[in-house]
C-alpha cells in the first residue's frame, strides 16, 4: 500500500494546472438550465452548476484525473488526484452566498448514529438497523483509566479506559476524524450489560468491524476487539497474528495478518473456528477489519480486510452466545491477556450479518476521500497571486461531507470576499489505487 497524504486535511505538493475557462453572467441568459451558462432563480440568486462534462468539467484542469462513468475520479493507476474548476464570471462584483456538491457516496463521513438509515447517495448508503455498538472515538486531549469513550448507537454500551496509575492514552488523526490510540498495557473495557441485552446474541448472526493502524509486532496473537468469558463461555476475538504463533495463518508466514477466532464455547475443540487474513495489516497504515458470523448450527464465518473477503470458513457453534457482563474490550482481552498495541476509529457491532456490498461501502467511506476548497478572485485568470482555496469560515480547512446527516451535503455557507470571479477545488484520493471517490456535480451561488 502507497504511504499517502491524507488529502482531506493537508494541502497536496504543488501542481501545474492549465488556463480556466470564464463563464460570463451577463453574456448568458438566465434560467439556462444545467449547462455552461447560470440559472437565475426567482428570488434574484443566480447559480452556476458544473454536472456535465462538455463546456462543464472539461474546462478545469485535471491532475490524475478523469471523467468516467459520469463522474470526476481518480485514474486507473492513481493515489491521488486534483480537479481544478473553471472560472465563474458573474459579470460584476457579487457575493458568493452557498456552495454544494453532489458525491456518489459518504465519503470521510462517520457512520450515522442512533441505528440511521442513509438515503440520497447513487452508492454506499449505510443502514444501521441492529446496531448495538458504535465508537466513533472523536477527541482531543489525554484519557486516564475511567474516562468514557460514548457509544453513539442508541444502546447504553458506553466504554471506559483501562489504564495503569500515571499512563494515559491520547487522540490521533483518523480515517474519519479521530481515532483513539492504545497502549501496550492498556485496553478499553465495553459495557455490555447496560445495552437492554443488546449482545445477547443467541444463535443469532452478528458483524464486528474497526478501522485500525498498527506497526506493533503480532506475534503471540494481538487483540483488537474480543471477550473471553472462560468457563465453557464464548471466545470470540479480532486481531492480528502471524504463521508461527497462529496456524490458521499458515506456518512460517511472520507478516501480521488480519486473524481473529469465533468460538461458542471456548473448551470445546469441536466448537468454532480460527481465521486469518491475507494481506499485511502491521505497516503502519490503515486498514478496516470485519467479521461477520452467519448461521449457527451451520455456520459460515467470513473476515473482510479493507472491503474485501480474504477468508471464509464453514464451522458449527454448539451452544447460543451471551455477553453478560463488562467482558467485552477494545485493545485486548478484558483480563489484559493479548494486548495490541494501535490506533482505532468507528468500532461497530450489529446484531445482524453485515452483505458484502456493505463491508465495502463502509470502507471506502474512509478509503475513498473527497474534499473541497473554494476562493474568489479578483482577475479572470484566477492567477496563483489571488487570494488561496479556503474551507468553511474562510479558514484554511475543507468542505466535506457532515456528519450528522443522513444523505448528501446540503448548501454550505461561504465566507469569502465579494468579487466576481469564483473558482473551486475538489481534491481526491484512495488508500487503493484507482480506488477513489466519485464526483457528479457542484454549485455555487451568487447575490448581486
Amino acid at each position: 500500500m502507497k504511504t499517502h497524504l491524507f488529502a482531506a486535511f493537508f494541502p497536496l505538493a504543488s501542481l501545474t494546472l492549465g488556463c480556466s475557462a470564464l463563464v460570463d453572467l451577463d453574456a448568458l441568459s438566465s434560467g439556462g438550465g444545467s449547462g455552461s451558462g447560470p440559472i437565475e432563480l426567482p428570488d434574484g440568486t443566480y447559480e452556476f452548476v458544473d454536472d456535465a462534462f462538455e463546456g462543464e468539467f472539461e474546462l478545469g484542469s485535471f491532475t490524475d484525473m478523469e471523467w468516467a462513468g459520469g463522474r470526476l475520479r481518480l485514474e486507473s493507476e492513481a493515489y491521488d488526484g486534483v480537479f481544478r474548476s473553471r472560472v465563474f464570471d458573474a459579470g460584476e462584483a457579487v457575493d458568493w452566498t452557498t456552495f454544494a456538491w453532489t458525491p456518489a457516496g459518504p465519503y470521510l463521513k462517520a457512520l450515522p448514529d442512533s441505528r440511521g438509515k442513509e438515503t440520497g447517495y447513487a452508492e454506499g448508503s449505510s443502514d444501521m438497523s441492529a446496531n448495538v455498538l458504535l465508537l466513533h472515538l472523536d477527541g482531543t486531549g489525554a484519557l486516564t483509566s475511567g474516562a468514557e469513550a460514548m457509544d453513539t448507537s442508541g444502546g447504553k454500551s458506553n466504554a471506559v479506559v483501562s489504564a495503569p496509575s500515571g499512563t494515559t492514552l491520547s487522540f490521533e488523526e483518523g480515517p474519519i476524524g479521530q481515532g483513539l490510540a492504545d497502549k501496550l498495557n492498556t485496553h478499553v473495557a465495553i459495557d455490555t450489560i447496560m445495552g437492554d441485552y443488546d449482545f445477547d446474541f443467541d444463535e443469532g448472526d452478528f458483524t464486528w468491524a474497526l478501522w485500525v493502524k498498527t506497526s506493533s509486532s503480532c506475534v503471540v496473537n494481538r487483540v483488537f476487539l474480543g471477550v473471553d468469558t472462560g468457563f465453557g463461555g464464548p471466545h470470540l476475538w479480532l486481531g492480528c497474528a502471524d504463521g508461527d504463533a497462529f496456524n490458521a495463518c499458515g506456518s512460517g508466514s511472520a507478516e501480521g495478518r488480519a486473524a481473529g477466532t469465533f468460538k461458542s464455547n471456548s473448551d470445546d475443540a469441536s466448537d468454532g473456528v480460527p481465521f486469518c487474513g491475507t494481506t499485511q495489516i502491521n505497516d503502519g497504515n490503515w486498514h478496516h477489519l470485519a467479521a461477520v458470523k452467519k448461521g449457527h448450527a451451520q455456520s459460515q464465518v467470513i473476515l473482510y480486510v479493507d472491503g474485501i473477503a480474504e477468508a471464509t470458513l464453514g464451522t458449527t457453534f454448539h451452544t447460543p452466545i451471551f455477553l453478560t457482563g463488562s467482558d467485552f474490550a477494545l485493545g485486548a482481552l478484558l483480563n489484559g491477556g493479548y494486548q495490541a498495541e494501535g490506533t482505532y476509529d468507528e468500532v461497530a457491532v450489529w446484531k445482524r450479518a453485515l452483505e458484502p456490498d456493505e463491508v465495502m461501502a463502509m470502507y471506502r467511506r474512509g478509503g475513498a476521500r473527497l474534499a473541497l476548497r473554494v476562493r474568489t478572485c479578483s482577475d479572470p485568470a484566477c492567477a496563483e497571486g489571488d487570494p488561496s482555496f479556503v474551507g468553511p469560515g474562510g479558514g484554511d480547512g475543507w468542505f466535506v461531507d457532515p456528519t450528522g446527516t443522513l444523505g448528501p451535503p446540503g448548501d454550505m455557507q461561504l465566507d469569502v470576499p465579494r468579487a466576481r470571479y469564483f473558482q473551486y477545488e475538489a481534491n481526491f484520493e484512495g488508500l487503493r489505487e484507482g480506488d477513489g471517490p466519485g464526483l457528479f456535480a457542484v454549485k455555487a451561488r451568487a447575490q448581486r
